[in-house]
């Protein structure tokens, strides 16, 4: 056979398994997507000891192969589910900061945007019940405290260097009130306070607190309420 018919042969070959490897890696992410969308779906419905992975493969409609194909361990998919997590908390704090130059009023929309996610989110209310649940002493540096926590300390951090708070403000006071708005969003909701009961509890505490973090004679003002516009809606499985 002419060597030029043997390198057309050999190019179409290439360009067929090159179409098949990407067809095969578009099924499998298309499966995975499913798997950790469907497993959000049950960690934050049932638990994170409750729901099983025969409950995950069968919400997101594959095999128990093909879940194992994925994912080795229930931990895997947990961890998996927590990225997602970051990825919601990364982009709402992204945006959030981009709409206020204020790095105060970043953090008191962050707490109302948990108030909706919390709600809303399958991600974050699963981070939430996958690191109440999960066995202690395993190391979890994306846990729902973590990232919430580690996210809004920051934004205290660049308060301060914008000179937002006042200099008898201790960073840890300040960490604290931070700290008791996470908790209090985070109680209220999963003892089934509404969000406009909650959205009011955070506008009373923030009208009790910014007093005592702000700057004396600060001319810009802090609103305590929800931004008018909504935090970014995410694809958050059902």
């Amino acid at each position: 056979m002419p060597e030029k018919v043997l390198g057309v042969i050999q190019n179409l070959l290439t360009g067929i398994f090159a179409r098949l490897t990407m067809a095969r890696q578009e099924r499998s992410e298309r499966t995975m997507e499913r798997l950790v969308v469907a497993a959000a779906d049950q960690f934050a419905a049932q638990g994170f000891v409750k729901a099983s992975l025969a409950d995950v493969s069968r919400s997101a409609g594959v095999t128990k192969g093909a879940l194992f194909f994925h994912f080795s361990t229930k931990d895997e998919l947990a961890d998996a589910v927590l990225t997602r997590a970051q990825d919601v908390l990364d982009t709402m704090v992204e945006e959030l900061s981009d709409a206020e130059p204020a790095s105060l009023q970043v953090v008191v929309d962050v707490t109302h945007a948990l108030n909706r996610l919390l709600r809303d989110n399958a991600f974050v209310r699963a981070s939430v019940r996958i690191t109440r649940e999960r066995m202690s002493g395993r190391p979890a540096p994306l846990d729902f405290y973590s990232l919430w926590l580690g996210r809004l300390w920051k934004l205290l951090d660049e308060a301060r260097l914008k000179g937002e708070l006042g200099r008898s403000v201790a960073d840890a006071s300040a960490r604290t009130m931070v700290t008791a708005a996470v908790s209090g969003v985070e109680t209220l909701t999963w003892m089934q306070v509404s969000r406009t009961e909650t959205e009011k509890w955070l506008i009373d505490l923030w009208a009790l607190v910014l007093p005592l973090l702000r700057v004396e004679g600060a001319e810009q003002t802090v609103r305590t309420a929800a931004p008018c516009e909504a935090v970014p809606q995410l694809e958050t499985g059902r």
